[in-house]
């Protein structure tokens, strides 16, 4: 038995029985829905209008924190001392984004306090020198506050079980609101320490190691985090509560890696199990792409007051649904994607968003298996439940847009697995690791055409096309495929393509289709250039079913098949459209007079037909009180009789 790939209106799974696998789609779905819904519904709030940016005349090198944060008030104060290399010469002062219902107390600035400038959401602090461009330097900027948030937004003070939970999320403008940030995709700082003030008996979860956590006065513990790797300033976060804490460990060899849990004490039990299968999911995307990106640290999981997830740097933080497989491996797999790899623009989200959606499909194909072709027939419906949409975002003020789950997730995740289907297996993952290690890229940003250029190299072809028509394109193929053939097992497939959207012209795709018959199968690949190609082939079989796109590797929708025997006389034709048929069935044809028609189940019992019109070349018949299934049309003509397979679908 031959196999290839693709996609179709079929569904069809052998192995595995359909009732069982259908049942699994409603949860993935709810569970797909909540990742790109929930990110929409904390991130609405961040997207703030920005009255005005600061002036980019720096390289951020380091961040102290040194914040007092009480879960039972939703307000913040502390320092932030920031070391930074000019980029400009003769640099006289600096600025920060904070927002504008937050107070800048004070800065210092070589040990002198200086005054702050607050306008709009932008911090100014003047130095009364310059400096050269180049020079290293610091200042610390003491401030307190409110941030303006509630319920989903950049911070938030809570209670889970009567108790108090303050935690923040920062993407993708969010900073601002809590603490003096360069709030940009420009600018990663090389490291930073986190020190937090909270309340005896809580515990604080933060990005990197835990360093200590000590007495600080009475009634209180100073939490002290450090955090040695390149990072955003949205990934930066923190989360207080009394939680209950416990490890889980990777080992390979004589090395291990920490995956360290901060769970409400209520759901420990519950959730301590679901959280383990992190470390499949390490496993398995070392192996297709690159060791974890942050070994030396630790990986983890916090717990927060939030529907889904959000993947800061080192130690995601998960609402207790989402403590699932599918939404776990989808934030894991932001810490190469996202974290380590981040996107040099909004415009490229789905270089963080498509890439971790895919690789927790990768992670159904590997292990769950019999998920696999569920998360794919979802990801697909979800692309063609409109007839538009690009993976690339234009508009990158609407927050709706930027993490768009039909696009920015899903489309962005078949955008790589239909890339995978052509270039291949081999080319795709060579590609990937060769993105993924790009020593110009880890630790940095990365834009569409970084990406490009690696899947180029790695499998020595031009993509601009593919990219034009799935990046910057919209919509989607709509297939038609007409089969007939002869007595000697020839076959004749000609393949018709609509566009869903008429920003592209022609999607160029190698389209793969299964046919059966005689207790066989092959699967054959028509590399597709135009519409209306005509193929020719020859199975060995006597074909009595086709099957478009078998493993579902294309976004397509509305494909039609139409299975024909060429039984007819050099010259004659005969068709059947549309195939599936609803309400109506034309028959086209040149066989000259008709003599008889008749419709009959597969059971052989001829059904009642009525006749709308006819002319020499067609006739149209009213189907619609048909029941779905397959019947047989026979045709008596002058020279003969033919029959062909037609279905009825509701």
């Amino acid at each position: 038995m031959k196999i290839f790939y693709l996609h179709t209106i079929c569904f069809l799974l052998l192995l595995t029985p359909l009732s069982h696998l259908y049942a699994q789609q409603e949860p993935m779905i709810k569970n797909l829905e909540m990742i790109s819904e929930s990110e929409k519904s904390a991130y609405r709030h961040l997207m703030q209008p920005r009255e005005a940016l600061i002036l980019n005349n720096y390289d951020l090198k380091y961040h102290r924190f040194f914040l007092y944060a009480d879960p039972a008030q939703a307000y913040i104060n502390g320092s932030v001392t920031s070391c930074f290399v000019s980029t400009q010469a003769g640099m006289n002062s600096i600025q920060f984004e904070l927002y504008a219902t937050m107070l800048a107390d004070s800065a210092f600035y070589h040990g002198t306090k200086h005054t702050v400038t607050h306008a709009g959401n932008v911090i100014t602090i003047p130095f009364g020198t310059t400096i050269s461009a180049g020079a290293m330097d610091s200042v610390t900027v003491y401030y307190h506050g409110n941030p303006t948030t509630s319920g989903f937004g950049s911070f938030a003070s809570e209670t889970h079980n009567g108790t108090p939970v303050m935690w923040t999320l920062s993407e993708p403008y969010g900073a601002s609101d809590w603490w003096p940030s360069k709030n940009d995709l420009t600018d990663k700082i090389d490291s930073i320490d986190m020190y937090v003030v909270t309340p005896k008996g809580n515990h604080v979860a933060s990005n990197g190691l835990l360093i200590s956590e000590t007495p600080y006065g009475a009634g209180s513990v100073l939490a002290h985090w450090k955090h040695r790797y390149p990072i955003v300033s949205y990934l930066i976060a923190i989360a207080s509560t009394n939680y209950a804490c416990f490890s889980d460990y990777l080992v390979s060899g004589t090395d291990s890696l920490q995956v360290l849990n901060y769970i409400y004490p209520e759901d420990s039990a519950t959730l301590h199990s679901s959280s383990s299968s992190v470390l499949e999911s390490i496993t398995l995307y070392e192996k297709l792409f690159a060791p974890y990106p942050f070994r030396a640290e630790k990986y983890g999981h916090a717990e927060f007051g939030w529907g889904g997830g959000m993947e800061h740097q080192t130690m995601t933080f998960l609402g207790s649904g989402a403590f699932n497989v599918g939404t776990i491996a989808h934030e894991l797999a932001h810490q190469w994607y996202g974290d380590m790899i981040t996107c040099g623009s909004w415009h490229d989200i789905w270089l963080n968003e498509g890439f971790a959606t895919y690789c927790a499909a990768l992670r159904y194909e590997n292990i769950e298996k019999y998920y696999w072709p569920v998360w794919k027939r979802i990801a697909i419906n979800s692309v063609c439940s409109a007839s538009d949409g690009s993976v690339y975002c234009v508009d990158t003020t609407n927050v709706d847009r930027i993490f768009d789950g039909r696009l920015s997730y899903n489309k962005g995740a078949m955008l790589l697995h239909m890339l995978r289907w052509v270039i291949g297996d081999e080319s795709f993952f060579k590609g990937m690791k060769a993105y993924t290690n790009d020593p110009k890229l880890v630790n940095g940003f990365a834009r569409t055409s970084d990406f490009k250029a690696h899947m180029e190299a790695a499998s020595g072809r031009d993509l601009t096309g593919f990219l034009a028509d799935w990046f910057t394109g919209q919509g989607y193929p709509k297939y038609s495929v007409n089969v007939g053939q002869s007595a000697d097992h020839s076959a004749l497939v000609t393949l018709n393509q609509g566009q869903s959207h008429a920003s592209v012209s022609f999607f160029e795709l190698p389209v793969p289709i299964k046919f059966f018959g005689d207790s066989k199968d092959t699967t054959i690949v028509f590399n597709h250039t135009f519409s209306g190609e005509t193929f020719s082939f020859n199975p060995g079989f006597a074909i009595d079913s086709i099957q478009f796109d078998p493993d579902l590797w294309l976004v397509s929708s509305r494909n039609t098949i139409t299975l024909g025997i060429n039984d007819l006389p050099v010259g004659k034709e005969l068709s059947l459209l549309p195939n599936p048929a609803t309400d109506f069935l034309v028959v086209q044809h040149n066989l000259g007079k008709i003599n008889s028609l008749a419709i009959l189940d597969m059971a052989g019992k001829q059904q009642s037909v009525r006749l709308k019109k006819e002319d020499e070349t067609s006739i149209e018949l009213i189907t619609r009180n048909f029941k779905p299934g397959m019947y047989l049309l026979r045709i008596v003509y002058k020279e003969g009789v033919v029959t062909r397979k037609f279905i009825i679908k509701r």
